[in-house]
Formats: structure tokens, C-alpha cells, sequence
């Protein structure tokens, strides 16, 4: 499987790491399954923090990405969705989906600025950003 979704903040803040090649059904399933993590977390708002920097392929078709894999983009508690990646193809597909569903999105290379970022966003989350560890995946 080229996805592992779990709480990095319990009830708060979803960990989507992603990796190798994604096919279109697990993109769905990547989604469907962010999308339940979202809608058990903690009103308001449950922020969402993707880490990319270990995905090689996935699919590109943005109708089908728009209509399949973006579940989770439309939960009325989502937050931030914050990506980690420096992939130029990545950002643009990320940046495109994110538009179109209308949700508060940024792309960052480091976990470091995504964080940080998010800690600047959602008060609530600063002490514990702060102690969480900076890196998201091994």
C-alpha cells in the first residue's frame, strides 16, 4: 500500500504520508479513509498534513482525481490542508484540486515550515506542534 493514514494530533491534526506509486483506486481510498479520520476529529477543525516527499507516481487525470480521490476536501471540518513536497508536478495537480473544492491549502517543502505554519493558523495547536517531533515520516 502507498499510503498510511493516522492522528499526528489525536482528534486534531490527520497524517497522510504517501509513497512510491499510487494507482487511482488507492488515491480514492486515500480519501475516503482521510475523509472519516476528518469527520471523527474534534470541531471545528481538523487540519489536514500530507507528506509527498516519498511519492514517485500517481495518477494525473485531474477530472478523475477531482471526482474520486478529493472525499476528504469536501468534510465541512477540514481545516488547513497542508502538503509537504518540492515535486513541481505535485504542487500543480495539489494547487488545481485544492482551488476547485474552494479549502484553505499550502505547499511547503520542509514538515519544519508546514508545521510552523500550522501552528501560526490554529492557536489551539501551537504548545503541541511544538513538542510533536518535526518529521512525519521516516
Amino acid at each position: 500500500m502507498g499510503y498510511e493514514i493516522s492522528w499526528y494530533v489525536p482528534g486534531r491534526v490527520v497524517k497522510a504520508v504517501f509513497s512510491g506509486d499510487i494507482n487511482l483506486q488507492e488515491a480514492e481510498a486515500a480519501s475516503e479513509l482521510t475523509a472519516q479520520f476528518i469527520q471523527s476529529g474534534e470541531p471545528p477543525m481538523v487540519h489536514l498534513l500530507a507528506d509527498t516527499t516519498k511519492l514517485e507516481r500517481f495518477p494525473t487525470n485531474l477530472n478523475l482525481l477531482n471526482r474520486s480521490a478529493s472525499k476528504h476536501l469536501w468534510q465541512p471540518k477540514l481545516g488547513w490542508t497542508i502538503v509537504i513536497s518540492t515535486n513541481s508536478t505535485t504542487r500543480f495537480i495539489s494547487g488545481i484540486i485544492t482551488q476547485v473544492a474552494r479549502v484553505r491549502f499550502r505547499m511547503f517543502p520542509t514538515y519544519s515550515d508546514g508545521l510552523n505554519f500550522l501552528a501560526d493558523q490554529d492557536s489551539t495547536l501551537r504548545e503541541v506542534i511544538a513538542n510533536m517531533p518535526a518529521v512525519i515520516s521516516e
